[in-house]
């Protein structure tokens, strides 16, 4: 009998010591991507980024040189239905392609967009490029030198999406 317990102790103890062992376990192998470059498209499940003030204003601004150099004041206009002062400038728009006019502006460059003091109220300031007005046929009705300009920017948010609300000229 001795010598049966000396055979079952001589096969436990390795068994037991491998259980013991400081080597890491080994981990099965996950296989390779097939795909070399990583996948740059969204997926469904991702939401877009939101877009902040600062670029919406900019947005806004770009949309006011197009409307102006273009004629076409949808896309202003939706960016502030319920603004006045963003009606009032698209009606004056509308009214100068309306009678066969045009308006040239060489240029709006939005300088800085910041925050200001009360709620959703942003400081933009801006550089207007010369602008001139134009008759249908193609005569000089006025012209407007540009220079640096200064609004405070009212902001309402939508749906998730933010408008103008309102917009002041302010001194420099």
């Amino acid at each position: 009998m001795h010598v049966r317990r000396l055979l079952a102790l001589s096969l436990a103890v390795p068994l037991l010591l491998a259980g013991c062992s400081d080597e890491p376990k080994p981990t099965p192998k996950m296989p390779e991507s097939t795909s070399s470059s990583p996948t740059t498209e969204p997926t469904e499940a991702e939401t877009p980024e939101a877009e902040s003030p600062e670029d919406f204003i900019r947005r806004w601004q770009a949309a006011a040189l197009s409307a102006q150099n273009q004629g076409d004041t949808s896309e202003y206009r939706a960016l502030g239905p319920r603004c006045k002062p963003c009606s009032d400038f698209a009606d004056q728009v509308d009214r100068i392609y309306d009678e066969g006019g045009s308006v040239v502006l060489t240029s709006l460059d939005v300088i800085s967009v910041a925050p200001a003091p009360g709620a959703e109220q942003f400081r933009l300031t801006r550089v207007l490029g010369k602008t001139k007005v134009l008759d249908s046929q193609g005569e000089q009705q006025q012209a407007f030198a540009g220079g640096r300009e200064v609004l405070n920017v009212f902001l309402e948010q939508v749906r998730g999406k933010w408008r103008v609300q309102n917009f002041l000229r302010t001194k420099a």
